[in-house]
């Protein structure tokens, strides 16, 4: 079967399950499933056997809504591939701004330890460890599947960060930076998500609690009365800013936002 007519069938049959960019889907099923590549895609080329077989199984779960990063095994984040799958969140487009202020602290001052908590894959501490090989990068999570997905990135990409199992940040003694994408869907809002996040990524990565905020305010006290860092930078959800800019104003702290590519407050920063 010819690529490209097998991505027009597969695309087909992504819509029909409801699936939004099908058209470029059933194209990254198919290239992916055959092991091919874009040039040799839009050049014909046929796939054999095995390929029409992991395609046809490939696009079941992708019909069933499993995330795509999820079948492929990977998702690019800052310009490199990280390894995701079932237990771990896929890293998202805006989350690289937490990369981008963490690189802004370490051009000021190389020496500073920067931690993130809840580092899931390591997409974060991965990368910052990957483009200042010297620095001291530590990323924690409570889940060991995520810190297994984390682990075999940092192997992979960056050998030098350091990675810890903790709540939060309870085992690390201290910090200049910290960087967090936490859980901040109120609970009751998940079950009304599509199908990729609320019934396929894991939920201890999704639940902020009753109003989003449980582990973004523990951070924060934990940040107030202990670690005292130069900055912490928090993403948040859509409208969810203005709410943690008063968690820290409550404590005497200033904060400002840095908005991603859509114009949203996605990171809520503050100074000890």
């Amino acid at each position: 079967m010819n690529a490209r007519e097998a991505a027009t069938e597969t695309s087909a049959a992504l819509r029909g399950a409801g699936i939004e960019d099908a058209r470029l889907e059933g194209e990254v099923l198919v290239r992916e499933s055959a092991g091919i590549d874009r040039a040799a895609y839009f050049n014909g080329a046929l796939l054999d056997s095995g390929a029409v077989a992991k395609l046809a199984q490939w696009s079941n779960r992708r019909m069933q809504r499993e995330p795509l990063p999820y079948i492929t095994g990977h998702r690019e984040f800052y310009g490199r591939e990280f390894a995701v799958g079932p237990g771990v969140l896929v890293p998202r487009p805006e989350t690289e701004l937490l990369v981008e202020l963490g690189l802004s602290e370490l051009d000021v001052s190389p020496e500073a330890v920067v931690v993130e908590a809840g580092t899931g894959s390591g997409a974060v501490a991965v990368s910052l460890s990957a483009e200042r090989p010297g620095a001291v990068i530590i990323g924690t999570d409570v889940s060991r599947e995520a810190l297994a997905f984390a682990q075999a990135n940092a192997i992979r990409l960056a050998p030098a960060t350091r990675l810890v199992r903790c709540d939060l940040l309870s085992a690390v003694s201290g910090a200049d930076v910290v960087l967090a994408n936490l859980p901040y869907i109120p609970t009751w809002e998940i079950e009304a998500l599509e199908p990729e996040v609320s019934k396929w990524e894991p939920r201890v990565a999704l639940d902020g609690g009753d109003d989003g905020f449980a582990l973004i305010r523990r951070l924060i006290d934990d940040c107030e009365t202990r670690l005292r860092p130069r900055l912490l930078a928090l993403e948040v959800g859509f409208g969810q800013a203005e709410s943690v800019g008063s968690l820290l104003s409550a404590l005497g702290r200033e904060s400002w936002c840095v908005k991603d590519l859509a114009g949203i407050d996605r990171i809520v920063c503050a100074r000890w």
